[in-house]
């Protein structure tokens, strides 16, 4: 069975985007140490997202496909096979542990903002819950905030223009829950910080 769609979605950002940052011209050397540093951030958005069911497969699948069209010359199967390692590696269960942040997003957002957005609190080595944490109606907003602060270390709401049009009222700010209003990649590294800086209060 394929992972659910946010999932395949926020790794295919991920994959395209590592790709991309890595040089023409760049050495074999430099090559290897990209894709194997990308094969690290898959199996960290999969653990971060409780590695749904068939995360192992498709990850292979597309790191895979992803090494075969690259065009500078590097060793691919050994790649491939470093990578298929770590993948093997994921749980075959879902984990509910708990992390270092939840976003809440409603759905419009979900593939535009809020899995982007996590992809860049992984990469900064944040462990983020956000698939569970899509809201369609203030009771599920309600719902959201009140599992999320018992079963994680900080959470934010994110505040959209999609968001904006529900009319909702938002929950109160505090020291574990923020607003974050127009969110996008680059508010990754000031949640990092807070969620760092408040570290020691956990």
């Amino acid at each position: 069975m394929p992972p659910p769609q946010g999932f395949r979605h926020a790794a295919t950002l991920l994959v395209n985007k590592s790709a991309r940052a890595i040089a023409v011209d760049a050495s074999a050397a430099m090559v290897r140490a990209a894709v194997d540093r990308l094969a690290v951030d898959l199996a960290a958005l999969a653990a971060d997202m409780h590695t749904p069911e068939g995360a192992a497969e498709f990850l292979t699948a597309e790191f895979n496909s992803t090494v075969d069209r690259l065009p500078q010359q590097f060793d691919r199967a050994d790649a491939k096979g470093a990578a298929a390692a770590i993948f093997a590696r994921l749980p075959h269960t879902t984990e509910r542990g708990s992390r270092d942040l939840f976003l809440i997003h409603v759905p419009e957002d979900r593939l535009p903002i809020a899995a982007p957005l996590a992809i860049e609190l992984t990469k900064r080595r944040m462990s983020v819950a956000f698939a569970d944490y899509e809201v369609a109606t203030a009771s599920e907003l309600a719902a959201a905030v009140e599992k999320g602060l018992t079963g994680h270390r900080r959470g934010v709401v994110l505040l959209t223009a999609a968001c904006r049009r529900t009319g909702w009222d938002l929950p109160v700010e505090s020291d574990r829950l923020r607003i974050i209003r127009d969110a996008d990649q680059s508010s990754a590294d000031v949640l990092a910080a807070w969620i760092r800086g408040r570290a020691s209060e956990m």
